[in-house]
Protein backbone atom coordinates (compact mmCIF):
# COMPACT_ATOMS: atom_id res chain seq x y z
CA UNK A 1 0.00 0.00 0.00
CA UNK A 2 1.42 3.42 -1.15
CA UNK A 3 0.70 7.01 0.01
CA UNK A 4 2.72 8.81 -2.14
CA UNK A 5 0.04 8.61 -4.96
CA UNK A 6 -3.79 7.63 -4.97
CA UNK A 7 -3.82 5.97 -7.88
CA UNK A 8 -7.43 5.18 -7.26
CA UNK A 9 -8.20 8.38 -6.69
CA UNK A 10 -7.00 9.86 -10.08
CA UNK A 11 -8.31 7.21 -11.88
CA UNK A 12 -11.54 7.67 -10.29
CA UNK A 13 -11.02 11.40 -11.19
CA UNK A 14 -9.92 10.79 -14.90
CA UNK A 15 -13.08 8.51 -15.19
CA UNK A 16 -15.35 11.59 -13.48
CA UNK A 17 -13.77 13.98 -16.10
CA UNK A 18 -14.29 11.83 -18.98
CA UNK A 19 -18.19 12.04 -17.76
CA UNK A 20 -18.86 15.81 -17.22
CA UNK A 21 -17.31 16.32 -20.24
CA UNK A 22 -19.74 14.23 -21.81
CA UNK A 23 -22.60 16.03 -19.71
CA UNK A 24 -21.41 19.06 -20.51
CA UNK A 25 -21.50 18.00 -24.42
CA UNK A 26 -25.14 16.30 -23.88
CA UNK A 27 -26.33 19.58 -21.96
CA UNK A 28 -25.04 21.91 -24.42
CA UNK A 29 -27.00 20.00 -27.36
CA UNK A 30 -30.02 19.83 -24.92
CA UNK A 31 -29.88 23.62 -24.45
CA UNK A 32 -29.19 24.58 -28.12
CA UNK A 33 -31.17 21.65 -30.03
CA UNK A 34 -28.50 21.20 -32.13
CA UNK A 35 -26.64 18.28 -32.57
CA UNK A 36 -23.66 20.10 -34.19
CA UNK A 37 -22.74 23.17 -32.09
CA UNK A 38 -19.10 23.44 -32.81
CA UNK A 39 -17.09 21.69 -36.27
CA UNK A 40 -15.23 19.12 -33.94
CA UNK A 41 -18.55 17.89 -33.11
CA UNK A 42 -19.00 16.41 -36.57
CA UNK A 43 -16.59 17.89 -39.22
CA UNK A 44 -18.67 15.94 -41.98
CA UNK A 45 -21.98 17.11 -41.02
CA UNK A 46 -20.83 20.60 -40.41
CA UNK A 47 -19.75 21.22 -43.68
CA UNK A 48 -22.67 19.10 -45.31
CA UNK A 49 -25.60 20.96 -43.00
CA UNK A 50 -24.07 24.68 -43.81
CA UNK A 51 -24.27 23.95 -47.69
CA UNK A 52 -27.91 22.63 -47.06
CA UNK A 53 -28.65 25.82 -45.02
CA UNK A 54 -27.06 27.36 -47.57
CA UNK A 55 -29.27 25.98 -50.32
CA UNK A 56 -32.84 26.62 -48.41
CA UNK A 57 -31.97 30.20 -47.81
CA UNK A 58 -31.43 30.52 -51.73
CA UNK A 59 -34.87 28.47 -52.39
CA UNK A 60 -37.05 30.33 -49.87
CA UNK A 61 -35.25 33.78 -51.69
CA UNK A 62 -36.06 31.83 -55.16
CA UNK A 63 -39.76 31.79 -53.95
CA UNK A 64 -39.77 35.10 -52.93
CA UNK A 65 -38.33 36.43 -55.89
CA UNK A 66 -40.58 33.94 -57.96
CA UNK A 67 -43.64 36.09 -56.05
CA UNK A 68 -42.70 39.30 -56.91
CA UNK A 69 -42.54 38.28 -60.84
CA UNK A 70 -45.99 36.99 -60.65
CA UNK A 71 -46.82 40.17 -59.00
CA UNK A 72 -45.26 42.30 -61.89
CA UNK A 73 -46.87 39.46 -64.97
CA UNK A 74 -50.20 40.22 -62.89
CA UNK A 75 -49.84 44.17 -63.01
CA UNK A 76 -48.72 44.12 -66.85
CA UNK A 77 -51.80 41.66 -67.40
CA UNK A 78 -54.50 44.03 -65.72
CA UNK A 79 -53.12 46.68 -67.98
CA UNK A 80 -53.53 44.68 -70.96
CA UNK A 81 -56.64 43.77 -70.12
CA UNK A 82 -57.82 47.77 -70.27
CA UNK A 83 -56.17 47.87 -73.57
CA UNK A 84 -58.14 44.62 -75.00
CA UNK A 85 -61.41 46.26 -73.35
CA UNK A 86 -60.65 49.82 -75.29
CA UNK A 87 -59.91 48.19 -78.67
CA UNK A 88 -63.15 46.10 -78.46
CA UNK A 89 -64.57 49.05 -77.87
CA UNK A 90 -63.18 51.02 -80.47
CA UNK A 91 -63.63 48.04 -82.52
CA UNK A 92 -67.58 48.59 -81.73
CA UNK A 93 -67.27 52.31 -83.12
CA UNK A 94 -65.45 51.23 -86.17
CA UNK A 95 -68.61 49.22 -86.91
CA UNK A 96 -71.13 51.49 -85.47
CA UNK A 97 -69.37 54.20 -88.16
CA UNK A 98 -69.55 51.81 -91.63
CA UNK A 99 -73.01 51.66 -91.34
CA UNK A 100 -74.31 54.39 -94.10
CA UNK A 101 -77.35 55.80 -91.61
CA UNK A 102 -74.70 57.80 -90.14
CA UNK A 103 -73.81 61.35 -91.64
CA UNK A 104 -70.71 62.90 -91.45
CA UNK A 105 -71.07 64.49 -88.18
CA UNK A 106 -71.75 61.09 -86.63
CA UNK A 107 -68.58 59.55 -87.74
CA UNK A 108 -67.01 62.94 -86.35
CA UNK A 109 -67.85 62.14 -83.00
CA UNK A 110 -67.17 58.57 -83.08
CA UNK A 111 -63.97 59.36 -84.27
CA UNK A 112 -63.63 62.21 -81.40
CA UNK A 113 -63.85 58.90 -78.60
CA UNK A 114 -61.49 56.37 -80.54
CA UNK A 115 -58.93 59.83 -80.79
CA UNK A 116 -59.30 59.51 -76.59
CA UNK A 117 -58.89 55.93 -76.51
CA UNK A 118 -55.51 55.55 -78.18
CA UNK A 119 -54.42 58.17 -76.16
CA UNK A 120 -55.22 56.33 -73.31
CA UNK A 121 -53.47 52.94 -75.01
CA UNK A 122 -50.19 55.34 -75.16
CA UNK A 123 -50.77 56.43 -71.80
CA UNK A 124 -51.05 52.72 -70.41
CA UNK A 125 -47.87 51.79 -72.31
CA UNK A 126 -45.61 54.79 -70.92
CA UNK A 127 -47.28 54.87 -67.51
CA UNK A 128 -47.94 51.06 -66.99
CA UNK A 129 -44.97 50.69 -64.13
CA UNK A 130 -44.21 48.04 -61.55
CA UNK A 131 -41.35 49.69 -58.67
CA UNK A 132 -40.85 52.48 -61.04
CA UNK A 133 -39.77 49.70 -63.65
CA UNK A 134 -42.12 50.79 -66.84
CA UNK A 135 -43.77 47.45 -68.30
CA UNK A 136 -45.11 48.21 -71.59
CA UNK A 137 -43.24 50.32 -73.28
CA UNK A 138 -40.74 48.00 -74.27
CA UNK A 139 -37.63 47.84 -72.02
CA UNK A 140 -38.73 44.26 -70.97
CA UNK A 141 -38.07 42.83 -74.11
CA UNK A 142 -34.51 42.48 -76.25
CA UNK A 143 -33.35 45.65 -76.39
CA UNK A 144 -31.58 47.00 -80.39
CA UNK A 145 -29.00 49.18 -81.32
CA UNK A 146 -29.45 51.03 -85.12
CA UNK A 147 -26.34 52.68 -86.68
CA UNK A 148 -29.12 55.22 -88.26
CA UNK A 149 -31.61 57.32 -86.37
CA UNK A 150 -34.17 57.32 -89.12
CA UNK A 151 -34.89 53.30 -88.26
CA UNK A 152 -35.61 51.91 -85.01
CA UNK A 153 -37.06 48.11 -83.54
CA UNK A 154 -40.34 48.42 -82.31
CA UNK A 155 -41.16 44.59 -81.51
CA UNK A 156 -39.80 41.42 -81.99
CA UNK A 157 -40.99 37.85 -81.48
CA UNK A 158 -39.12 35.83 -78.69
CA UNK A 159 -37.80 33.74 -81.67
CA UNK A 160 -35.35 36.46 -83.13
CA UNK A 161 -32.12 35.77 -82.08
CA UNK A 162 -29.39 38.23 -81.01
CA UNK A 163 -27.14 38.99 -83.82
CA UNK A 164 -26.79 41.65 -86.48
CA UNK A 165 -29.53 42.19 -89.35
CA UNK A 166 -29.11 44.40 -92.08
CA UNK A 167 -31.19 46.02 -94.67
CA UNK A 168 -31.95 48.78 -97.08
CA UNK A 169 -34.72 51.69 -97.35
CA UNK A 170 -35.66 51.83 -101.39
CA UNK A 171 -38.51 54.20 -100.23
CA UNK A 172 -39.09 56.17 -97.80
CA UNK A 173 -42.53 56.71 -96.25
CA UNK A 174 -44.14 59.34 -96.87
CA UNK A 175 -47.55 61.60 -95.70
CA UNK A 176 -50.28 62.67 -97.73
CA UNK A 177 -49.27 66.05 -98.47
CA UNK A 178 -51.80 68.60 -100.40
CA UNK A 179 -50.47 72.37 -100.75
CA UNK A 180 -51.84 75.44 -102.98
CA UNK A 181 -54.82 76.42 -101.06
CA UNK A 182 -54.55 80.11 -100.18
CA UNK A 183 -56.09 82.47 -97.87
CA UNK A 184 -54.18 85.65 -99.77
CA UNK A 185 -56.87 86.71 -101.50
CA UNK A 186 -59.52 86.90 -98.71
CA UNK A 187 -59.31 90.36 -97.37
CA UNK A 188 -62.68 90.78 -96.77
CA UNK A 189 -65.90 88.92 -95.32
CA UNK A 190 -67.09 85.82 -97.54
CA UNK A 191 -69.68 87.61 -99.98
CA UNK A 192 -72.83 85.70 -100.34
CA UNK A 193 -72.00 84.37 -103.77
CA UNK A 194 -68.89 83.37 -102.21
CA UNK A 195 -70.33 80.92 -99.77
CA UNK A 196 -70.48 77.23 -99.91
CA UNK A 197 -68.95 73.97 -99.10
CA UNK A 198 -65.64 72.69 -98.58
CA UNK A 199 -65.80 68.47 -98.37
CA UNK A 200 -62.45 67.04 -96.87
CA UNK A 201 -62.92 62.96 -97.26
CA UNK A 202 -66.26 63.47 -96.84
CA UNK A 203 -66.51 66.22 -94.00
CA UNK A 204 -68.54 69.12 -95.43
CA UNK A 205 -67.16 72.37 -94.19
CA UNK A 206 -69.47 75.38 -94.11
CA UNK A 207 -68.01 78.64 -95.10
CA UNK A 208 -70.88 81.32 -95.16
CA UNK A 209 -71.50 84.72 -95.76
CA UNK A 210 -69.61 87.23 -93.38
CA UNK A 211 -66.80 84.94 -92.48
CA UNK A 212 -63.43 86.41 -91.97
CA UNK A 213 -60.26 84.87 -93.16
CA UNK A 214 -59.20 83.64 -89.75
CA UNK A 215 -62.64 81.79 -89.43
CA UNK A 216 -62.49 80.13 -92.84
CA UNK A 217 -58.66 78.51 -91.44
CA UNK A 218 -60.26 78.05 -87.90
CA UNK A 219 -63.35 76.30 -89.59
CA UNK A 220 -60.50 73.95 -91.95
CA UNK A 221 -58.13 73.59 -89.32
CA UNK A 222 -60.87 72.02 -86.34
CA UNK A 223 -62.39 69.75 -88.95
CA UNK A 224 -58.76 68.50 -90.16
CA UNK A 225 -57.83 67.84 -86.60
CA UNK A 226 -60.41 65.42 -86.53
CA UNK A 227 -59.42 64.06 -89.33
CA UNK A 228 -56.09 63.50 -88.28
CA UNK A 229 -54.62 66.23 -90.94
CA UNK A 230 -52.60 69.18 -90.17
CA UNK A 231 -53.32 72.89 -91.11
CA UNK A 232 -50.48 75.64 -91.12
CA UNK A 233 -49.29 77.62 -93.70
CA UNK A 234 -46.30 77.39 -95.71
CA UNK A 235 -42.49 79.39 -95.86
CA UNK A 236 -40.35 78.31 -98.36
CA UNK A 237 -40.80 75.76 -101.33
CA UNK A 238 -39.20 72.83 -99.58
CA UNK A 239 -40.35 68.84 -100.60
CA UNK A 240 -39.96 67.59 -98.23
CA UNK A 241 -42.49 68.72 -95.48
CA UNK A 242 -41.15 66.64 -92.60
CA UNK A 243 -39.60 67.80 -89.59
CA UNK A 244 -38.41 70.89 -90.87
CA UNK A 245 -39.07 70.66 -94.62
CA UNK A 246 -42.27 73.40 -93.79
CA UNK A 247 -42.29 76.31 -91.54
CA UNK A 248 -45.45 77.61 -90.15
CA UNK A 249 -45.85 80.42 -91.26
CA UNK A 250 -48.64 83.69 -91.25
CA UNK A 251 -52.24 82.37 -93.10
CA UNK A 252 -51.72 85.90 -94.75
CA UNK A 253 -48.48 84.83 -96.46
CA UNK A 254 -47.99 81.58 -97.80
CA UNK A 255 -50.42 78.80 -99.07
CA UNK A 256 -51.83 76.39 -96.97
CA UNK A 257 -50.28 72.83 -96.58
CA UNK A 258 -52.63 69.68 -95.97
CA UNK A 259 -50.94 67.23 -94.03
CA UNK A 260 -51.77 64.01 -92.58
CA UNK A 261 -50.03 62.68 -89.06
CA UNK A 262 -50.32 59.45 -90.38
CA UNK A 263 -47.68 57.55 -93.47
CA UNK A 264 -48.17 55.50 -95.90
CA UNK A 265 -50.79 54.22 -99.14
CA UNK A 266 -53.98 54.23 -96.21
CA UNK A 267 -53.81 57.69 -96.07
CA UNK A 268 -55.30 60.41 -98.17
CA UNK A 269 -56.53 63.94 -98.42
CA UNK A 270 -59.48 64.53 -101.18
CA UNK A 271 -60.86 68.17 -101.44
CA UNK A 272 -64.15 69.05 -103.61
CA UNK A 273 -66.02 72.56 -103.42
CA UNK A 274 -69.15 73.27 -104.80
CA UNK A 275 -68.89 76.49 -105.26
CA UNK A 276 -66.93 77.82 -108.38
CA UNK A 277 -66.16 81.55 -107.17
CA UNK A 278 -65.41 79.91 -104.02
CA UNK A 279 -62.12 77.54 -105.73
CA UNK A 280 -61.17 80.72 -107.47
CA UNK A 281 -60.80 82.92 -103.81
CA UNK A 282 -58.76 79.85 -102.24
CA UNK A 283 -57.12 78.45 -105.43
CA UNK A 284 -58.75 75.14 -105.33
CA UNK A 285 -59.41 72.97 -107.98
CA UNK A 286 -63.16 72.87 -109.19
CA UNK A 287 -62.34 69.06 -110.39
CA UNK A 288 -61.63 68.62 -107.16
CA UNK A 289 -57.69 67.32 -105.93
CA UNK A 290 -56.80 63.82 -103.87
CA UNK A 291 -53.21 63.23 -102.28
CA UNK A 292 -52.32 60.17 -101.17
CA UNK A 293 -49.53 58.69 -98.88
CA UNK A 294 -47.00 56.29 -99.89
CA UNK A 295 -45.49 52.90 -97.88
CA UNK A 296 -41.81 52.75 -97.15
CA UNK A 297 -39.97 49.80 -99.04
CA UNK A 298 -36.96 47.75 -97.95
CA UNK A 299 -34.77 45.12 -99.50
CA UNK A 300 -33.32 42.35 -96.85
CA UNK A 301 -29.89 41.51 -96.42
CA UNK A 302 -27.64 39.81 -94.14
CA UNK A 303 -28.91 38.87 -91.04
CA UNK A 304 -32.35 37.11 -92.39
CA UNK A 305 -33.10 33.96 -94.11
CA UNK A 306 -33.72 33.41 -97.87
CA UNK A 307 -37.53 32.75 -96.60
CA UNK A 308 -37.97 36.07 -94.83
CA UNK A 309 -40.23 38.15 -96.30
CA UNK A 310 -41.37 42.40 -95.86
CA UNK A 311 -44.61 43.69 -95.71
CA UNK A 312 -44.69 47.65 -95.04
CA UNK A 313 -47.40 50.19 -93.91
CA UNK A 314 -47.09 53.38 -93.76
CA UNK A 315 -43.35 53.61 -92.10
CA UNK A 316 -43.71 50.51 -90.23
CA UNK A 317 -42.04 47.46 -91.85
CA UNK A 318 -42.28 43.85 -90.74
CA UNK A 319 -40.23 41.15 -91.53
CA UNK A 320 -41.60 37.83 -91.24
CA UNK A 321 -39.98 33.79 -91.28
CA UNK A 322 -40.80 30.84 -90.40
CA UNK A 323 -41.43 29.53 -86.56
CA UNK A 324 -43.01 32.72 -85.70
CA UNK A 325 -40.19 35.26 -86.54
CA UNK A 326 -41.41 38.75 -86.86
CA UNK A 327 -39.37 42.15 -86.36
CA UNK A 328 -40.82 45.04 -86.81
CA UNK A 329 -39.24 48.67 -87.43
CA UNK A 330 -40.11 52.59 -87.65
CA UNK A 331 -38.60 54.35 -90.26
CA UNK A 332 -38.57 58.26 -90.46
CA UNK A 333 -38.37 60.38 -93.69
CA UNK A 334 -34.57 60.66 -94.38
CA UNK A 335 -33.69 56.80 -94.73
CA UNK A 336 -33.84 56.31 -98.46
CA UNK A 337 -33.29 59.83 -99.77
CA UNK A 338 -36.68 59.62 -102.00
CA UNK A 339 -37.48 63.00 -103.70
CA UNK A 340 -41.37 63.67 -103.57
CA UNK A 341 -43.15 66.19 -105.41
CA UNK A 342 -45.89 67.67 -103.42
CA UNK A 343 -49.65 67.42 -104.40
CA UNK A 344 -51.23 70.47 -105.10
CA UNK A 345 -55.29 71.56 -104.78
CA UNK A 346 -54.76 72.27 -108.28
CA UNK A 347 -52.94 69.29 -109.94
CA UNK A 348 -54.48 65.25 -111.20
CA UNK A 349 -51.37 63.63 -108.68
CA UNK A 350 -48.34 64.21 -107.14
CA UNK A 351 -45.29 61.95 -108.28
CA UNK A 352 -42.33 60.31 -106.59
CA UNK A 353 -38.73 59.82 -108.11
CA UNK A 354 -37.10 57.24 -105.95
CA UNK A 355 -33.15 57.97 -104.56
CA UNK A 356 -30.34 55.87 -104.72
CA UNK A 357 -31.58 53.90 -101.77
CA UNK A 358 -30.26 54.64 -98.20
CA UNK A 359 -26.88 52.99 -96.96
CA UNK A 360 -26.97 49.67 -95.38
CA UNK A 361 -29.19 49.65 -91.90
CA UNK A 362 -27.31 47.80 -89.46
CA UNK A 363 -29.83 46.57 -86.33
CA UNK A 364 -28.31 44.81 -83.52
CA UNK A 365 -30.38 42.66 -81.38
CA UNK A 366 -28.83 42.60 -78.06
CA UNK A 367 -29.33 39.85 -75.25
CA UNK A 368 -29.79 42.68 -72.68
CA UNK A 369 -33.65 43.58 -71.86
CA UNK A 370 -35.70 40.74 -70.45
CA UNK A 371 -36.27 40.66 -67.52
CA UNK A 372 -34.49 37.69 -65.67
CA UNK A 373 -35.82 36.11 -62.04
CA UNK A 374 -33.70 34.52 -60.04
CA UNK A 375 -35.81 31.95 -59.21
CA UNK A 376 -33.31 29.26 -58.28
CA UNK A 377 -30.63 28.96 -55.36
CA UNK A 378 -27.75 28.81 -57.63
CA UNK A 379 -25.74 30.83 -60.51
CA UNK A 380 -27.85 30.46 -63.44
CA UNK A 381 -31.23 29.47 -62.53
CA UNK A 382 -33.20 32.28 -63.67
CA UNK A 383 -36.38 32.67 -66.26
CA UNK A 384 -36.53 35.19 -68.74
CA UNK A 385 -39.58 37.24 -68.87
CA UNK A 386 -40.32 39.13 -72.29
CA UNK A 387 -42.73 41.94 -72.51
CA UNK A 388 -43.27 43.44 -75.85
CA UNK A 389 -43.94 46.76 -76.29
CA UNK A 390 -47.74 48.01 -76.44
CA UNK A 391 -48.86 51.61 -78.21
CA UNK A 392 -50.75 52.44 -80.79
CA UNK A 393 -48.13 52.13 -82.84
CA UNK A 394 -47.34 48.27 -82.89
CA UNK A 395 -50.94 47.94 -82.74
CA UNK A 396 -51.48 49.71 -85.83
CA UNK A 397 -54.36 51.55 -84.11
CA UNK A 398 -52.89 54.68 -85.12
CA UNK A 399 -54.01 54.86 -88.28
CA UNK A 400 -57.93 54.11 -87.49
CA UNK A 401 -60.04 56.74 -89.08
CA UNK A 402 -63.60 56.06 -89.11
CA UNK A 403 -64.82 59.58 -90.97
CA UNK A 404 -65.04 57.83 -93.81
CA UNK A 405 -67.30 54.53 -94.83
CA UNK A 406 -64.10 53.63 -96.16
CA UNK A 407 -61.69 54.33 -93.32
CA UNK A 408 -64.69 52.37 -90.60
CA UNK A 409 -64.27 48.85 -92.73
CA UNK A 410 -60.36 49.56 -92.66
CA UNK A 411 -60.27 49.98 -89.03
CA UNK A 412 -62.74 46.72 -88.21
CA UNK A 413 -59.74 44.31 -89.81
CA UNK A 414 -57.17 46.76 -88.19
CA UNK A 415 -58.64 46.55 -85.01
CA UNK A 416 -59.32 42.55 -85.47
CA UNK A 417 -55.55 42.65 -85.51
CA UNK A 418 -54.94 44.40 -82.47
CA UNK A 419 -56.96 42.78 -80.68
CA UNK A 420 -55.64 39.28 -81.58
CA UNK A 421 -52.26 40.83 -80.92
CA UNK A 422 -53.20 41.98 -76.80
CA UNK A 423 -54.63 38.48 -77.04
CA UNK A 424 -51.40 36.65 -78.00
CA UNK A 425 -49.75 38.83 -75.61
CA UNK A 426 -51.99 37.78 -72.85
CA UNK A 427 -51.64 34.60 -73.24
CA UNK A 428 -47.98 34.85 -73.02
CA UNK A 429 -48.09 36.45 -69.95
CA UNK A 430 -50.92 33.94 -68.56
CA UNK A 431 -48.37 31.38 -69.61
CA UNK A 432 -45.69 32.75 -67.55
CA UNK A 433 -47.30 33.16 -64.26
CA UNK A 434 -48.71 29.26 -64.51
CA UNK A 435 -45.16 28.20 -64.99
CA UNK A 436 -44.01 30.76 -62.29
CA UNK A 437 -46.91 29.23 -59.98
CA UNK A 438 -45.51 25.82 -60.61
CA UNK A 439 -41.86 26.98 -59.66
CA UNK A 440 -42.96 28.52 -56.42
CA UNK A 441 -44.52 25.14 -55.64
CA UNK A 442 -41.48 23.19 -56.33
CA UNK A 443 -39.41 25.58 -54.51
CA UNK A 444 -41.02 25.17 -51.72
CA UNK A 445 -41.21 21.69 -51.61
CA UNK A 446 -37.53 21.44 -52.19
CA UNK A 447 -36.58 23.39 -49.07
CA UNK A 448 -39.01 21.75 -46.77
CA UNK A 449 -37.47 18.43 -47.83
CA UNK A 450 -34.03 19.61 -47.79
CA UNK A 451 -34.88 21.28 -43.88
CA UNK A 452 -35.93 17.98 -43.38
CA UNK A 453 -32.27 16.70 -44.32
CA UNK A 454 -31.10 19.13 -42.75
CA UNK A 455 -32.60 18.31 -39.28
CA UNK A 456 -31.69 14.69 -39.46
CA UNK A 457 -28.20 15.86 -39.51
CA UNK A 458 -27.64 18.90 -37.72
CA UNK A 459 -30.82 19.01 -34.91
CA UNK A 460 -30.65 17.30 -31.62
CA UNK A 461 -32.87 14.16 -30.93
CA UNK A 462 -34.58 14.96 -27.66
CA UNK A 463 -35.48 11.82 -26.37
CA UNK A 464 -32.11 10.15 -26.84
CA UNK A 465 -30.05 12.82 -25.75
CA UNK A 466 -32.12 13.06 -22.55
CA UNK A 467 -31.51 9.73 -21.79
CA UNK A 468 -27.94 10.59 -22.35
CA UNK A 469 -27.95 12.82 -20.09
CA UNK A 470 -29.25 10.75 -17.80
CA UNK A 471 -27.16 7.92 -18.16
CA UNK A 472 -23.93 10.60 -17.58
CA UNK A 473 -25.65 12.61 -14.67
CA UNK A 474 -25.83 9.35 -12.91
CA UNK A 475 -22.20 8.23 -13.93
CA UNK A 476 -21.47 11.61 -12.77
CA UNK A 477 -22.43 11.57 -9.62
CA UNK A 478 -21.27 7.57 -8.93
CA UNK A 479 -17.91 8.89 -9.98
CA UNK A 480 -17.84 11.53 -7.54
CA UNK A 481 -18.77 9.61 -4.65
CA UNK A 482 -16.36 6.85 -5.74
CA UNK A 483 -13.74 10.19 -5.71
CA UNK A 484 -14.69 10.33 -2.53
CA UNK A 485 -14.07 6.94 -1.56
CA UNK A 486 -10.77 6.66 -3.06
CA UNK A 487 -9.39 9.73 -0.79
CA UNK A 488 -10.43 8.05 2.18
CA UNK A 489 -8.24 4.94 1.59
CA UNK A 490 -4.66 6.26 2.82
CA UNK A 491 -5.79 7.29 5.67
CA UNK A 492 -6.21 3.38 6.31
CA UNK A 493 -2.98 3.47 5.91
CA UNK A 494 -2.54 5.40 8.93
CA UNK A 495 -4.02 2.06 10.96
CA UNK A 496 -0.85 0.08 10.76
CA UNK A 497 1.63 3.06 11.63
CA UNK A 498 -0.47 2.78 14.81
CA UNK A 499 -0.49 -0.45 15.71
Amino acid sequence: MRINHNISALRGNNQLKITNKALDKSLERLSSGYRINRASDDAAGLAISKKMKTQIEGLEQSSRNASDGVSVIQTAEGALNEVGAMLQRMRELSVQAANGTNTAADRLAIQKEINQLNNEITRISTDTEFNTKPLLNGNLDCQSYSNTTNVEMISLSDQVDAKDYQFKITQDARQAVMTGMKLNDLTGDITDTQAGIININGIEIEINEGDTREQVFEKLRDACDTMNIKVFAQVGTSTNPDNAGYESGSIADGPLVLMTKEYGSSQSIEIHCDNEELCDLLDISKSGAKAVGVDAKATLGDGFSNTATTSCNGNIITVTDGDGFEIKFKTTPGAAGTIFTDQTVGDAGASITDGAGSDEVSITVLQAGPMDLQIGANEGQTMEVRIPRVDTYTLGTNVVNVCTQEGASNAIAILDKAITMVTDIRAKLGAYQNRLDHAIANLDVGAENITEALSRIGDTDMAKEMSIYTQKNVLAQAGTAMLAQANERPQNILSLLQG
